[in-house]
C-alpha cells in the first residue's frame, strides 16, 4: 500500500513538474515576442535646438545632442550610429529638440552654401531662353514702395517718359490744359513687365528651401531698405529692362495671387477718372471690405 501511494505521489510529482515547464516555455514565447516588439536601440536625439550652420561635433561637445535609445520599430533608416558620422558636416537648417538625428539633417560646409546663382530657375532646359538671370536696378524709395518690398515679393515695373503733348517731362498740372489727361499726365507711364520676382533687396536675398529669416533681438524679421533691387528674369527680359532709364523705372507691389493682364496705354483725351464715370480706383461704387 505504501509503494502504491509512493508510486501516485511521484507520478503527481512529474506531472505538476512538466506542467510547471510547459508554463514556464508558454510565458518565456510571451516574452520573447513582447521583447521583440520592444527591443530598445541607441540611437542620437537633439536635446537642446540646434542652429542652422553649426558643426556636428560642436554639438555633441556643447550637449545639444546626447544619446539614448528608442524601440527598434521607431528606428529611422537613415539614423546616424556614430558621432564621427557628422563631425565635420554642419546643420543644414534649425534643428529643434527631440528629434532623432538623421544623416540629412547635417550636410558638408560646402553643400550648405547657397550662392546667388543656385536661385536662378531654368523653366525649359530644353529651351536656352527660359533660363533665369539677375539683373539689378536702382529705385529711390519713393519709386521702391517706400523701401517696404522684400526678397521673394512680386512688382509690376512701370516705366515713364515725356508728356505727349510737349515732349518733355513738367511738374505740376498745366491750367491752361484742355479736358482729360492731356496736359494733366505730364510723365505718362506704361507696363514694361507685371508680377515680376525680386531676387534680393541690396545684398538680402531670398530664403533658399530650408531656410529661415534672419531676426533681431525682438524676433522682428530683418529687412534692409536699399535702393537696389535684383531681379530673376530670362535673358531678353533683363535686356529690356537694362534698355530703360534706371529713372523712369517705377515699382508697384503686387500680391502673390495676382494675375497679370493686359494694361494700355494712357489715353491722353479720356476725361479724368475722378471727372466721370469711375470716381474712384476700385470703380464708381468704391472699395468694399477691408
Amino acid at each position: 500500500m505504501s509503494s502504491r501511494r509512493t508510486v501516485i505521489l511521484v507520478a503527481a510529482i512529474v506531472v505538476g513538474a512538466l506542467a510547471a515547464l510547459a508554463l514556464l516555455n508558454y510565458v518565456r514565447g510571451i516574452e520573447d515576442r513582447a521583447n521583440d516588439n520592444a527591443e530598445r536601440v541607441k540611437v542620437f536625439k537633439i536635446a537642446e535646438d540646434i542652429p542652422k550652420g553649426t558643426f556636428g561635433q560642436d554639438a555633441f561637445n556643447q550637449g545639444f545632442i546626447v544619446a539614448d535609445e528608442i524601440p527598434r520599430e521607431f528606428f529611422p533608416a537613415s539614423a546616424i550610429t556614430d558621432p564621427a558620422d557628422i563631425a565635420d558636416q554642419v546643420a543644414i537648417s534649425n534643428l529643434a529638440a527631440n528629434q532623432v538625428v538623421v544623416g540629412d539633417q547635417f550636410v558638408p560646409q560646402a553643400e550648405a552654401l547657397v550662392s546667388f546663382s543656385d536661385l536662378l530657375e531654368v523653366a525649359d532646359p530644353d529651351n536656352p531662353a527660359t533660363q533665369e538671370v539677375a539683373i539689378t536696378i536702382t529705385v529711390d524709395q519713393v519709386k521702391g514702395v517706400a523701401g517696404l518690398l522684400v526678397p521673394g515679393d512680386f512688382v509690376n515695373i512701370m516705366v515713364g517718359g515725356s508728356s505727349a503733348t510737349d515732349g518733355a517731362a513738367t511738374d505740376g498740372v498745366d491750367p491752361t490744359a484742355p479736358a482729360g489727361g492731356e496736359g494733366t499726365y505730364t510723365t505718362p507711364h506704361r507696363y514694361l513687365y507685371q508680377k515680376v520676382q525680386i531676387l534680393a533687396i541690396g545684398q538680402q536675398r531670398v530664403l533658399a528651401a530650408g531656410e529661415t529669416v534672419e531676426t533681431d533681438a525682438s524676433g522682428n524679421q530683418v529687412t534692409t531698405s536699399s535702393g537696389l533691387v535684383t531681379f530673376a528674369v530670362p535673358p531678353d527680359a533683363a535686356q529690356r529692362i537694362a534698355s530703360v532709364s534706371g529713372g523712369s523705372i517705377y515699382l508697384t507691389l503686387v500680391n502673390r495671387d495676382y494675375q497679370p493682364f493686359p494694361i494700355g496705354q494712357l489715353d491722353l483725351l479720356e476725361p479724368l477718372p475722378g471727372e466721370s464715370t469711375q470716381l474712384t480706383p476700385y470703380g464708381p461704387d468704391g472699395k468694399t471690405g477691408g
